[in-house]
């Protein structure tokens, strides 16, 4: 545990170093430098290769995409608004999207037509071969991509999308340099990544620093800052330091238990927010190991009942996020969400007993993998919850390891992971459909984790093919139905992200993105 005598030590450790290096100190400039201590960078910035909560913290300040969600002047994540794309229109199956003009790649060429015909392609999303085959389940429905014009595109879907703005503000269209990407390769591109952002990358060193500048010739507003630099600090303490000691202008990732120790610092802000994304656990269905006994659905159903989810979050966070009772009824979905239905395995250890007593479950050890440090309490949840499962019989150890590769690694019978909801503003699509279906990595995956009912599947191509809302409400309630009755997971809580910075910046998170441009950032 961080006390005030131990972040003191680090923060004399941190000014020691500073001292050493000499670095130029933050003073009042127009444009100052920035740098913020992050616990991780992922080993590629691509844009899809590189997709990981790490990636997206930072991405976002050097690539853009057609659209943009608004989490400025809508915190609920639920408008879009104009990016790359001025404007844009359907008729029936096909979207036309006219594109700013003048816009530069950090490189120095313009962005045409051509290059984002190139970004949503079948070459580098679909293909068997494809550059960044993670974007083949963000565009599965897009059958032609055309430059009509330098500055015009096309888009032609296999049955009407009413939603293809909105998915464009996605990572599978952040808009990539067509002749370079394909002069360096997808590889070679994610640890030198070229974009029209407001910051061009000069300098990537996976597991240790990033850094950027201002891009003096991109086509809006120049940012607040000169430049930024991510520098990986992985202790918590050394982070919260340097910031306590005007080394960092911002740090990611307060552990909860800490953060009233943190307020109390007058030269630091904390800001809690919640993402559009919660943290889950996933069973493994399949029989692999070959006597797995989740492959019992009762099981399942009886440890989601053997679980008191909402006082487990309600100890651990307080208030500041939630435990959402029913899977995919999320308030993040506007007019689908629906807070008085009605829970189809609620809390109930009497319940659980029952249905343990029906199935051949004689105490075996179930193996839950955990990626260290990864969600913010995740472990002790797990150690409540492996506690309450053991009042009922079920015996579970949990098993911590450093990264996903090694918690991917068989044999497990419960895994960690987490659902993003926000592929569609508003729309339960990416969280219900995106991540569970066939080709999702859970369901095709070497490490997957079930395989989809045909009555799933059947549900939900009817669900991407609704349009109307009434159509698309009832397609949405039969498809969550069925992933309920066949539980493959467990939903835990919305994730919380936090930070803190300085005084003297002012700065709005954009849930998990660290967004240092327009209104998100101003310093003094």
């Amino acid at each position: 545990m961080i006390t005030r005598r131990t972040l003191n030590k680090s923060l004399m450790s941190v000014s020691a170093l500073a001292l050493a290096s000499a670095p130029t100190a933050l003073i009042a400039q127009d444009r100052p430098a920035i740098r913020i201590a992050v616990d991780n960078l992922w080993r590629t910035m691509a844009p899809l290769n590189g997709l990981s909560t790490t990636g997206n913290r930072i991405n976002i300040n050097f690539y853009e995409a057609l659209t943009e969600v608004d989490w400025f002047n809508d915190p609920s994540g639920a408008t879009v608004i104009p990016k790359l794309a001025l404007s844009w229109e359907r008729d029936g199956n096909v979207w036309q999207f006219k594109l700013r003009e003048g816009v530069m790649f950090h490189h120095g060429e313009e962005m045409t037509a051509e290059d984002v015909a190139f970004t949503l392609s079948h070459e580098r999303l679909r293909a068997d071969d494809a550059y960044e085959p993670r974007g083949a389940i963000f565009s599965s429905n897009i059958v032609r991509v055309e430059a009509v014009d330098r500055y015009t595109v096309e888009i032609e879907t296999d049955s009407p999308d009413p939603n293809m703005a909105q998915k464009l503000s996605n990572h599978h269209a952040k808009v990539v340099p067509k002749a370079h990407y394909l002069e360096v390769g997808v590889d070679a591109f994610g640890q030198m990544p070229i974009g029209t952002g407001p910051y061009k990358v000069t300098l990537f060193r996976p597991g240790e620093v990033m850094t950027m500048d201002a891009f003096e010739d991109y086509w809006g507003d120049q940012p607040a800052a000169a430049s930024l630099e991510w520098r990986i600090v992985p202790e918590y303490a050394g982070r919260i330091a340097g910031v306590v000691a005007g080394d960092y202008d911002f740090a990611v990732n307060v552990p909860f238990d800490q953060q009233e120790q943190v307020r109390g610092y007058d030269n630091i802000n904390l800001i809690n927010t919640v993402a559009p994304n919660y943290v889950m656990f996933a069973f493994n269905t399949r029989p692999d190991p070959e006597d797995n006994p989740l492959v019992d659905v009762r099981l399942r159903h009886a440890m989601i009942q053997s679980v008191d989810m909402e006082t487990i979050v309600k100890v651990l966070f307080g208030d500041e996020t939630f435990f959402p009772t029913i899977p995919f009824n999320f308030p993040d979905y506007g007019d689908f969400y629906d807070p008085d239905m009605v829970d189809p395995h609620p809390y109930d250890v009497e319940a659980a007993r029952a249905l343990i007593a029906e199935t051949d479950y004689d105490g075996e050890e179930l193996i839950w993998h955990i990626t260290r440090g990864f969600y913010d309490n995740y472990e002790t949840a797990a150690e409540i919850m492996i506690a309450q499962w053991a009042e009922v019989g079920i015996k579970v150890k949990m098993v911590v390891v450093d990264n996903f590769s090694l918690a991917y690694q068989r044999p497990f019978h419960l895994l960690n992971m987490s659902n993003g909801t926000d592929f569609i503003p508003g729309d339960p699509y990416r969280p219900l459909w995106l991540d569970w279906n066939p080709g999702s990595t859970r369901a095709s995956a070497d490490w997957k984790v079930w395989d989809p009912t045909d009555k799933f599947v059947e549900l939900g191509e009817k669900f991407v093919k609704a349009v109307e809302f009434e159509e698309r409400r009832d397609a949405y309630l039969a498809l969550s139905k069925e992933w309920q009755d066949v539980t493959p997971g467990m939903y835990m809580w919305k994730r919380l992200f936090s930070y803190v910075h300085r005084t003297g910046v002012d700065w709005a998170p954009a849930a998990g993105e660290m967004r240092m441009y327009g209104n998100y950032l101003t310093v003094s």
